[in-house]
């Protein structure tokens, strides 16, 4: 019955062919359906119900493929499904749906390489964190000096009231010589 109905519905491109002109001509759908459960000599809402079905594991089987050959992926001993040859006009006409995450875009990249902030400040605002790459880098920095900036001179504070330090300048020892 199935190889029957796989060619039947082969022969009407407008069950399949989504870029026909008449594949949306719910009236044209109908009439070629009545024609199809003639041919193949059961109901027309029998022959609606197995074709669903026959596509539906098509494209499951099809997927099943498309894993099988990506890298690191072990070799399977399944059989192949006997219909996945005929059904092969449909390649064209299934597509993929695109998946959708209820994760935070960078989440995986910051939990994957196992620091707090994401390789860069777009992906930060994307994914809603407040901490940016410069405010990090900021962070690790100023734990060590940066050895082609001069360290600042020292200075030394002499108290002036009770609470009031006051910056009194370079010590004598540091004062330029000759002056």
């Amino acid at each position: 019955m199935e190889d029957t109905l796989i060619v039947a519905v082969c022969a009407h491109p407008i069950i399949y062919d989504t870029s026909s002109y008449h594949y949306r001509d719910r009236n044209r759908k109908d009439l070629t359906w009545r024609r199809i459960s003639e041919e193949v000599g059961i109901s027309e809402e029998m022959c609606r119900k197995r074709w669903k079905i026959l596509r539906d594991t098509y494209a499951k089987e099809c997927k099943k493929e498309k894993d099988k050959k990506k890298s690191g992926a072990a070799a399977g001993t399944a059989q192949k499904w006997k219909y996945l040859a005929g059904l092969s006009f449909l390649e064209p006409f299934i597509t993929p749906r695109e998946t959708t995450s209820n994760m935070q875009r960078g989440f995986e990249k910051v939990q994957a390489a196992g620091y707090n902030h994401p390789e860069e400040p777009e992906e930060a605002a994307a994914a809603g964190l407040s901490e940016t790459r410069e405010t990090a880098e900021t962070v690790h920095d100023t734990d060590m000096p940066d050895p082609d900036v001069p360290e600042p001179a020292a200075a030394s504070y002499v108290l002036a009231g009770p609470s009031s330090p006051v910056q009194a300048g370079p010590s004598p020892a540091a004062a330029p010589r000759g002056v």
